[in-house]
């Protein structure tokens, strides 16, 4: 399996919540950044951090790739636009852009989420 090809299992299992399957696929020392929120480190905080950066306010996501590039050197970015169902029953969808990085092993080393997450904790408009 490629890197590309990793990514796009990788976003299969996030759109299952599997977060422990997810971690399957990244290295014992890997770092993780959702947007602005500070740097996960190592599984157990990468588990955390994926588990509470936003997980609270969402029902269910699914991933639009829009555009995959493999310049090299074990480097993936993703274009993409999410798709979240909220625990309000709200629908929206973000765009969104992921580096990751693999070691030599085709695992995760580094993944990088720019985003602006801010409309998901955003109160609904009044009727």
């Amino acid at each position: 399996m490629n890197n590309s090809e990793t990514v796009r299992r990788l976003l299969k299992i996030f759109e299952t919540f599997n977060v422990s399957e997810a971690m399957t696929m990244f290295a014992p020392d890997a770092t993780y950044q959702f947007g602005n929120y500070p740097p996960a480190v190592g599984i157990e905080q990468i588990k955390q951090a994926a588990a509470s950066s936003h997980m609270d306010f969402i029902k269910s996501c699914t991933f639009d790739v829009k555009n995959m590039v493999e310049p090299g050197a074990g480097v993936v970015a993703c274009e993409m636009d999410i798709q979240y169902v909220t625990t309000d029953g709200r629908t929206i969808t973000l765009p969104c852009a992921d580096l990751f990085r693999f070691n030599e092993q085709g695992l995760v080393k580094d993944m990088r989420i720019f985003m602006d997450a801010g409309p998901l904790f955003a109160k609904p408009a009044s009727a």
